[in-house]
């Protein structure tokens, strides 16, 4: 995660926005969302439809893939012992 947070900084204008928006002003923050809002407008402008179809596709999957990343956690667990159900119990403290 750290190596992909370092790739976005280093994209010449998105990095910078970014980067002044995580260091900069306390206002900038406001500034970097409506930078995104006006970009995210003007896709739609100029490329239509097809922006949000393939929008809706890419969100879609980001979706489902931190959606199976979130519900196997437990499967990806390194050295901690796994929940294991109890034994039942007997009666009268015999076996069969």
């Amino acid at each position: 995660m750290e190596t992909a947070a370092r790739v976005a900084l280093r994209v010449p204008v998105f990095g910078w926005f970014l980067k002044d928006a995580i260091h900069g002003a306390p206002d900038a923050k406001y500034y970097f969302m409506a930078n995104l809002a006006v970009c995210f407008i003007a896709m739609i402008y100029f490329f239509g439809y097809p922006f949000l179809i393939v929008y809706a596709l890419t969100a879609t999957a980001v979706a489902l893939v931190s959606l199976i990343i979130l519900t196997a956690s437990d499967m990806f667990r390194k050295g901690e012992d796994k929940d294991v159900a109890p034994k039942p119990a007997t009666r009268g403290g015999r076996t069969r």
